[in-house]
């Protein structure tokens, strides 16, 4: 028999958010490496509170990090998801049933921010936090009757509100206590859910601090010396009217190095020589890149070709594998903390047949998909263009568009039955021996030859085809492999195995034809 939940009132009101939102400060004014060390070490220790709020600022306003996380955030959120039965047996239907009406109708909303609120897709965000902050913690308030049944809203708790000193994660009832209460204790029994995840805003947070002080002394450099410094020479008598006079315009001018003399009135730039060249750069650009690689798994273009310009921009070399774990994290957590307790309340029923989802982006090898299509296809084997559509992201064409079509193909000088780009070259039989068919045997050989160098350069020509079939963003990325394996494939094309099989032919043929014509000639008569 089902079972009514626990917890259907929130516990995390509007009073606790209130008392953490007038004690906000900003973490990141005055940071400094003791001060970033001391709450590294705070975090490592259970105390998550000051470490929190500073990734969190972070988080929020470094231009490089927003890119990183943001993209790998987003990659997650807009997957596709299922529920899947364990089996297919008409218990585990209905398992599948109760928890997607359940899915597809519950509430996610920041317990700090009440004004951003959604539905699953909101949830996955939240949760995907845990990849930077380590936990994501949420509180769980069932909804019993509503749509089908049961819903529930989510409430995300910023992991400031928690610690960590037991090695449980607790409740802290007022910003500054120093411990908490258990989550089983103040949210109740299946009233809370903990993601669990890499936690790269420590590495991120140390990133940060060594890109933000040459970053710093950056500005200060620029300020100091990006205008250069004024020098005044003027006859006049110090403190004469005309003296003041100079000073007052170099001040209005508005320069900090601008020095006044009693020479002949004259003013001059100052060149400040042997300045060096400036080291911020290439260290703000070095951390950069070091943010890029710890979210995105992979590099950045200019380092990896050892370029070290500044403004460079991350590639997602590696993406595609933390995209599957980050799925993977938020399937486990969903699984344990929610499809069971679905199960429990909806059918009374303590092990779910059926459960979350989230699908990581399938990895399509396009090139042979396409030789396999091509090979059933000449094969007989009936394929549907609705299914061929499908699998290279192509829509149906619309109602009255103008349908492509193949061009028409060019007639081969070998006339009918010739071989199509990629067959074995052949040589067509061999007619009598004049001007004419001399001719005819030029412009065979020379078509002949340039099938099969055609063939020669299939392993490239092939994968270059796909790559174009593919969206923008993965044909670029699927050229970067193909330069990178570019090697590989010119040792394929420069073994020339049909060209080799060409020539061969041709110049077998045009012997025994020489031979033919010799003993022609040998054997007519004297004229």
């Amino acid at each position: 028999m089902a079972t009514r939940p626990k917890s259907t009132k929130t516990k995390f009101g509007a009073e606790r958010a209130r008392q953490h939102i007038q004690t906000r400060f900003n973490p990141i004014r005055g940071l400094t490496p003791s001060r970033l060390s001391r709450d590294l070490d705070s975090f490592s220790a259970g105390h998550l509170r000051n470490a929190a709020i500073l990734w969190q600022k972070i988080l929020e306003r470094d231009d490089q990090v927003i890119t990183a996380a943001g993209k790998r955030r987003r990659k997650v959120a807009g997957l596709n998801w299922e529920i899947l039965p364990a089996n297919d047996s008409p218990e585990a239907t209905r398992h599948k049933e109760a928890l997607e009406a359940f899915y597809a109708n519950l509430t996610a909303v920041n317990a700090l921010d009440e004004n951003q609120r959604g539905g699953i897709g909101m949830l996955i965000e939240h949760m995907h936090s845990a990849v930077g902050m380590r936990y994501a913690a949420h509180e769980i308030v069932w909804q019993p009757g509503g749509f089908d049944g049961l819903t529930a809203e989510f409430r995300f708790i910023p992991l400031q509100f928690l610690e960590n000193t037991t090695g449980r994660l607790r409740f802290l009832p007022s910003d500054f206590a120093p411990y908490g209460e258990d989550l089983d204790e103040f949210f109740g029994e299946g009233g809370w859910m903990v993601t669990a995840g890499e936690g790269l805003m420590e590495a991120t947070s140390v990133a940060y601090m060594f890109k933000s002080m040459p970053l710093k002394a950056w500005v200060g450099y620029t300020e100091k010396f990006g205008t250069p410094p004024l020098h005044a020479k003027t006859g006049a008598t110090i403190g004469s009217e005309e003296w003041e006079a100079l000073k007052t315009a170099l001040t209005t001018f508005g320069e900090d190095l601008a020095l006044v003399t009693n020479l002949d009135a004259e003013i001059t730039a100052i060149e400040i020589k042997n300045a060096g060249t400036s080291p911020h750069p290439a260290l703000v650009d070095r951390m950069d890149r070091a943010i890029s690689r710890i979210w995105l798994g992979g590099d950045l273009a200019t380092m990896s070709a050892g370029n070290e310009s500044v403004g460079s921009q991350p590639q997602s070399d590696g993406l595609e594998d933390l995209v599957e774990s980050d799925c993977a994290m938020i399937n486990n957590a969903l699984r344990h903390y929610v499809d069971r307790w679905v199960i429990r309340y909806r059918l009374g029923v303590e092990r779910p047949l059926a459960y979350f989802e989230l699908q990581p982006p399938a990895e399509i090898d396009v090139e042979r998909e396409i030789r396999t299509d091509e090979f059933l296809i000449g094969s007989g084997v009936p394929r549907g263009k609705k299914d061929l559509l499908e699998r290279y992201g192509r829509p149906e064409p619309d109602a009255g568009d103008e349908l492509a079509t193949a061009p028409a193909a060019a007639p081969s000088p070998f006339g009918p039955g010739a071989p199509e780009p990629g067959a074995a070259p052949r040589i067509p039989p061999r007619p009598a021996i004049n001007e004419s068919t001399a001719h005819t045997f030029r412009a065979n050989a020379l078509d002949m030859l340039a099938i099969a160098i055609a063939q020669d350069f299939r392993p490239l020509t092939a994968r270059l085809e796909a790559a174009l079939m593919l969206p923008e963003e993965k044909a670029i990325a699927a050229i970067a492999v193909i330069r990178a394996d570019f090697p590989e494939i010119a040792r394929a094309v420069l073994s020339g195995r049909a060209s080799v099989g060409a020539q061969e032919r041709i110049q077998g043929t045009a012997l025994i034809d020489g031979a033919a014509t010799a003993r022609q000639q040998l054997n007519a008569p004297a004229s």
